[in-house]
């Protein structure tokens, strides 16, 4: 599933979120920019909420990564987003708890905006959400 338009996003965002929400424990949904593997938000339904991870750029053989800046970790910090020590190793994360999904919708969309420095008419995708057996 794609979306390229600011409304088809949030739209899409919001129900695969409100989806995950009413999955067991382990279940993950991701949201990526074609062509770009390393600009992508993920999802994770813990027995909390909901775990989200903005992929750090760090990952893979060296002369491929493309890690966010300083600045740009800053400015997720200030979204409230855990920044690991070594990005290496973890993705920056933050859990949320009994939010409403069009709120995180809009998060994401700032995300992809502000972070990954996408045009207003970027396209997103989704294999939407992948559930948990357990």
């Amino acid at each position: 599933m794609k979306a390229s338009t600011r409304e088809q996003r949030l739209d899409l965002f919001t129900h695969h979120l409100q989806e995950l929400l009413n999955t067991p424990p382990g279940s993950v949904v991701v949201f990526e920019i074609p062509g770009r593997p390393l600009a992508y938000v993920q999802f994770e339904r813990t027995p909390e909420g909901l775990k989200g991870e903005v992929c750090s750029g760090d990952w893979g053989p060296r002369r491929k990564a493309r890690p966010l800046s300083p600045a740009m970790l800053d400015r997720l910090r200030a979204m409230g987003w855990q920044i690991p020590s070594r990005l290496r190793e973890n993705n920056p994360s933050k859990t949320f708890t009994g939010e409403n999904p069009s709120a995180i919708a809009e998060e994401i969309e700032r995300i992809f905006l502000e972070i990954f420095l996408c045009p207003h008419n970027y396209t997103v995708r989704t294999e939407g959400v992948l559930r948990s057996r357990g």
